[in-house]
């Protein structure tokens, strides 16, 4: 496959996929240009902000309400960990244990555990334990393997 970029003076911008037939990498291509401008509104106290997807260190399942945790801020999303996890599978998130989906691109260090687990250390310092149940994938996606089962 080739890929081929053009800059433009003016006008506007736009992008065309050319195939012959329909391949998983290309619907996949599709599904991450679809989604990568998006942003998900959060709620902190009384405010409503929208969070860019790729300014999130991760989401976390606490008392059954999610929150989406920046550098600095923690908000709250109205979604399951399920439907997060459906809303950013083309993304760099991935579900790293049964209450945390992480984005993959906020890890700065892993390191192993004991019980086949992974320590992971985020941009901000913070560490989250990587299940054993969850290890196995997060290698394959690190060696290259395919994002989504």
């Amino acid at each position: 496959m080739n890929i081929r970029t053009e800059k433009i003076e003016s006008g506007e911008e736009e992008i065309i996929i050319r195939y012959r037939e329909m391949t998983s990498e290309i619907s996949h291509a599709i599904e991450y240009l679809n989604r990568a401008d998006r942003s998900i509104a959060g709620r902190k106290g009384k405010q409503l902000f929208l969070l860019e997807y790729g300014d999130i260190l991760y989401f976390e399942c606490v008392d059954n309400a999610v929150f989406a945790y920046t550098d600095s801020e923690a908000y709250q999303i109205q979604f399951s960990l399920s439907e997060l996890e459906d809303r950013t599978k083309s993304m760099s998130f991935f579900r790293c244990n049964k209450s945390f989906i992480v984005n993959i691109k906020k890890i700065t260090a892993l390191k192993s555990n004991l019980g086949n687990r992974i320590d992971a250390t985020l941009k901000n310092g913070e560490h989250i334990v990587i299940s054993r149940h969850y290890a196995k994938r997060l290698r394959e996606i690190l060696k290259g393997g395919e994002e989504d089962e």
